[in-house]
Protein backbone atom coordinates (compact mmCIF):
# COMPACT_ATOMS: atom_id res chain seq x y z
CA UNK A 1 0.00 0.00 0.00
CA UNK A 2 1.18 3.64 -1.19
CA UNK A 3 1.58 6.02 2.33
CA UNK A 4 -0.87 8.77 1.78
CA UNK A 5 2.08 11.74 1.76
CA UNK A 6 3.37 9.76 -1.30
CA UNK A 7 0.30 9.69 -3.09
CA UNK A 8 -0.41 13.36 -2.17
CA UNK A 9 3.12 14.04 -3.70
CA UNK A 10 2.00 11.87 -7.12
CA UNK A 11 -0.82 14.22 -7.31
CA UNK A 12 0.82 17.28 -7.50
CA UNK A 13 1.58 17.23 -10.88
CA UNK A 14 -0.91 17.09 -13.34
CA UNK A 15 -0.51 17.09 -17.31
CA UNK A 16 -1.46 20.78 -17.79
CA UNK A 17 1.84 21.15 -15.54
CA UNK A 18 3.24 19.03 -18.06
CA UNK A 19 2.00 21.55 -21.59
CA UNK A 20 2.76 24.03 -19.46
CA UNK A 21 6.81 23.50 -19.09
CA UNK A 22 6.90 22.13 -22.40
CA UNK A 23 5.30 25.66 -23.83
CA UNK A 24 8.39 27.36 -21.83
CA UNK A 25 10.84 25.27 -23.43
CA UNK A 26 9.50 26.25 -26.92
CA UNK A 27 9.15 29.49 -26.08
CA UNK A 28 12.91 29.78 -25.21
CA UNK A 29 13.73 27.79 -28.26
CA UNK A 30 11.56 29.99 -30.63
CA UNK A 31 13.14 33.42 -29.00
CA UNK A 32 17.03 31.82 -29.39
CA UNK A 33 19.13 33.58 -31.89
CA UNK A 34 20.80 30.59 -31.97
CA UNK A 35 17.81 28.51 -33.64
CA UNK A 36 17.86 27.14 -37.48
CA UNK A 37 15.17 29.58 -38.71
CA UNK A 38 12.70 26.64 -40.12
CA UNK A 39 12.97 24.66 -36.81
CA UNK A 40 11.73 28.21 -35.21
CA UNK A 41 8.71 28.06 -37.53
CA UNK A 42 8.58 24.21 -36.99
CA UNK A 43 8.29 25.25 -32.83
CA UNK A 44 5.74 28.34 -33.62
CA UNK A 45 2.98 25.95 -35.62
CA UNK A 46 4.05 23.18 -31.96
CA UNK A 47 2.60 25.87 -30.05
CA UNK A 48 -0.45 26.27 -32.11
CA UNK A 49 -0.97 22.60 -32.09
CA UNK A 50 -0.72 21.69 -28.59
CA UNK A 51 -2.97 24.78 -27.09
CA UNK A 52 -5.40 23.24 -30.38
CA UNK A 53 -5.57 19.74 -28.99
CA UNK A 54 -6.16 21.22 -25.55
CA UNK A 55 -10.09 22.38 -27.12
CA UNK A 56 -10.37 18.98 -29.41
CA UNK A 57 -14.04 18.09 -29.35
CA UNK A 58 -13.14 14.68 -30.77
CA UNK A 59 -10.45 12.03 -30.78
CA UNK A 60 -8.71 14.22 -27.85
CA UNK A 61 -6.32 11.40 -26.70
CA UNK A 62 -4.95 11.01 -30.54
CA UNK A 63 -5.05 15.16 -30.77
CA UNK A 64 -2.75 14.98 -27.89
CA UNK A 65 -0.46 12.40 -28.61
CA UNK A 66 0.13 13.95 -31.73
CA UNK A 67 0.48 17.70 -29.98
CA UNK A 68 3.11 15.89 -27.48
CA UNK A 69 5.16 14.00 -29.95
CA UNK A 70 5.14 17.05 -32.13
CA UNK A 71 7.11 18.42 -29.28
CA UNK A 72 9.32 16.11 -28.29
CA UNK A 73 10.23 15.86 -31.72
CA UNK A 74 11.44 19.69 -32.18
CA UNK A 75 13.07 19.68 -28.95
CA UNK A 76 15.00 16.75 -29.58
CA UNK A 77 15.99 18.22 -32.93
CA UNK A 78 16.94 21.35 -30.73
CA UNK A 79 19.04 19.63 -28.72
CA UNK A 80 20.64 17.60 -31.14
CA UNK A 81 21.54 20.88 -33.23
CA UNK A 82 22.32 23.76 -30.68
CA UNK A 83 25.92 22.91 -29.92
CA UNK A 84 27.20 22.46 -33.63
CA UNK A 85 30.44 24.35 -34.25
CA UNK A 86 29.88 24.22 -37.69
CA UNK A 87 26.97 25.27 -39.88
CA UNK A 88 23.98 22.51 -40.09
CA UNK A 89 24.58 20.56 -43.25
CA UNK A 90 22.12 20.42 -46.48
CA UNK A 91 20.42 17.52 -46.00
CA UNK A 92 20.27 17.95 -42.06
CA UNK A 93 18.15 21.60 -43.04
CA UNK A 94 16.29 19.96 -45.57
CA UNK A 95 14.80 17.52 -43.06
CA UNK A 96 14.04 20.04 -40.63
CA UNK A 97 12.51 22.37 -43.64
CA UNK A 98 10.28 19.09 -44.66
CA UNK A 99 9.53 18.51 -40.51
CA UNK A 100 8.24 22.41 -40.63
CA UNK A 101 5.78 21.86 -43.47
CA UNK A 102 4.78 18.29 -41.33
CA UNK A 103 3.92 20.27 -38.38
CA UNK A 104 2.29 23.43 -40.08
CA UNK A 105 0.05 20.92 -41.99
CA UNK A 106 -0.61 19.00 -38.49
CA UNK A 107 -1.61 22.57 -37.53
CA UNK A 108 -3.57 23.26 -40.42
CA UNK A 109 -5.92 19.73 -39.62
CA UNK A 110 -6.37 21.12 -35.62
CA UNK A 111 -8.30 24.21 -36.94
CA UNK A 112 -10.02 22.08 -39.31
CA UNK A 113 -11.21 19.89 -36.00
CA UNK A 114 -11.73 22.50 -34.04
CA UNK A 115 -14.30 24.53 -36.56
CA UNK A 116 -16.02 21.06 -37.54
CA UNK A 117 -20.30 21.04 -36.86
CA UNK A 118 -21.28 18.72 -34.78
CA UNK A 119 -23.03 16.12 -37.17
CA UNK A 120 -20.05 16.68 -39.15
CA UNK A 121 -17.89 15.64 -36.22
CA UNK A 122 -19.57 12.74 -35.55
CA UNK A 123 -19.82 11.73 -39.60
CA UNK A 124 -16.02 12.36 -39.82
CA UNK A 125 -14.86 10.73 -36.68
CA UNK A 126 -13.20 7.30 -38.08
CA UNK A 127 -11.62 9.63 -40.81
CA UNK A 128 -9.92 11.64 -38.47
CA UNK A 129 -8.98 8.99 -36.38
CA UNK A 130 -7.20 7.38 -38.89
CA UNK A 131 -5.91 10.94 -40.55
CA UNK A 132 -4.37 11.33 -37.03
CA UNK A 133 -2.64 8.16 -36.71
CA UNK A 134 -0.94 8.84 -40.13
CA UNK A 135 0.31 11.93 -38.58
CA UNK A 136 1.56 9.58 -35.57
CA UNK A 137 3.73 7.55 -38.28
CA UNK A 138 4.51 10.49 -40.27
CA UNK A 139 5.98 12.21 -37.20
CA UNK A 140 7.87 9.30 -36.61
CA UNK A 141 9.09 8.93 -40.17
CA UNK A 142 10.33 12.23 -40.17
CA UNK A 143 12.12 11.74 -37.07
CA UNK A 144 13.79 9.03 -38.33
CA UNK A 145 15.04 10.50 -41.71
CA UNK A 146 16.40 13.24 -39.55
CA UNK A 147 18.50 11.39 -37.53
CA UNK A 148 20.28 9.62 -40.66
CA UNK A 149 20.61 12.47 -42.40
CA UNK A 150 22.54 14.13 -39.46
CA UNK A 151 24.85 10.58 -38.54
CA UNK A 152 25.80 10.54 -42.56
CA UNK A 153 26.27 14.30 -42.39
CA UNK A 154 28.78 13.50 -38.55
CA UNK A 155 30.29 11.05 -40.44
CA UNK A 156 31.59 12.89 -43.74
CA UNK A 157 32.44 16.08 -41.60
CA UNK A 158 34.22 13.66 -39.58
CA UNK A 159 36.48 12.27 -42.67
CA UNK A 160 36.36 15.81 -43.92
CA UNK A 161 38.45 17.33 -41.30
CA UNK A 162 40.29 14.51 -39.98
CA UNK A 163 41.64 14.71 -44.05
CA UNK A 164 42.29 18.39 -43.45
CA UNK A 165 44.12 17.76 -40.68
CA UNK A 166 46.42 15.03 -41.16
CA UNK A 167 47.51 17.09 -44.68
CA UNK A 168 48.49 20.19 -42.38
CA UNK A 169 50.37 17.71 -40.27
CA UNK A 170 52.25 16.67 -43.67
CA UNK A 171 52.68 20.00 -44.47
CA UNK A 172 54.28 20.68 -41.37
CA UNK A 173 56.46 17.52 -41.21
CA UNK A 174 58.05 18.05 -44.88
CA UNK A 175 60.12 21.17 -43.64
CA UNK A 176 60.74 19.92 -40.04
CA UNK A 177 64.37 19.31 -39.00
CA UNK A 178 63.18 15.50 -38.43
CA UNK A 179 65.35 12.84 -39.88
CA UNK A 180 63.31 10.98 -42.76
CA UNK A 181 62.82 7.84 -40.63
CA UNK A 182 61.27 10.17 -37.72
CA UNK A 183 59.04 11.91 -39.97
CA UNK A 184 57.54 8.61 -41.22
CA UNK A 185 56.97 7.13 -37.93
CA UNK A 186 55.62 10.60 -37.14
CA UNK A 187 53.26 10.96 -39.77
CA UNK A 188 51.76 6.83 -39.14
CA UNK A 189 51.03 8.13 -35.49
CA UNK A 190 49.64 11.56 -36.96
CA UNK A 191 47.11 9.03 -39.31
CA UNK A 192 46.23 7.06 -35.98
CA UNK A 193 45.84 9.81 -33.78
CA UNK A 194 43.16 11.62 -36.16
CA UNK A 195 41.40 8.49 -37.14
CA UNK A 196 39.53 9.62 -33.49
CA UNK A 197 39.73 13.26 -34.67
CA UNK A 198 35.79 14.66 -33.62
CA UNK A 199 34.96 17.77 -35.31
CA UNK A 200 32.87 19.42 -32.40
CA UNK A 201 36.21 19.54 -29.98
CA UNK A 202 39.27 20.40 -31.56
CA UNK A 203 41.70 17.86 -30.53
CA UNK A 204 45.58 19.09 -29.45
CA UNK A 205 48.83 17.07 -29.79
CA UNK A 206 49.70 17.06 -26.48
CA UNK A 207 49.54 14.49 -23.24
CA UNK A 208 48.85 11.03 -24.35
CA UNK A 209 49.69 11.74 -28.01
CA UNK A 210 53.40 12.58 -27.01
CA UNK A 211 53.43 9.95 -24.08
CA UNK A 212 57.28 8.63 -23.66
CA UNK A 213 58.08 7.54 -27.11
CA UNK A 214 61.12 10.56 -28.17
CA UNK A 215 59.53 10.47 -31.32
CA UNK A 216 55.97 11.01 -30.58
CA UNK A 217 57.62 13.67 -28.12
CA UNK A 218 59.27 15.30 -31.48
CA UNK A 219 55.79 15.37 -32.73
CA UNK A 220 54.22 17.13 -30.07
CA UNK A 221 57.07 19.13 -30.53
CA UNK A 222 56.95 19.92 -34.15
CA UNK A 223 53.02 20.73 -34.30
CA UNK A 224 52.97 22.82 -31.13
CA UNK A 225 51.26 26.33 -31.71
Amino acid sequence: MIPRILRRTRSIFTSDDAVAATTVTLKAIQASTDAFPPLKSAVSAVLVVLELSEKAKSNRKGCEHIAKRSAQLVQDIWGQTKDFNVALPAEVKESIVQIKKLVKEIKKFFKELKKEKVWKRLARQDRNKSQIEEYGRLLDEAMLHFSINLELSLHRLHLEFAAADQERHAAVLAVSRMSESERVICLKVVVRYTSSFRFLGKPEITGTFAGSNPVNTSCAREFSP
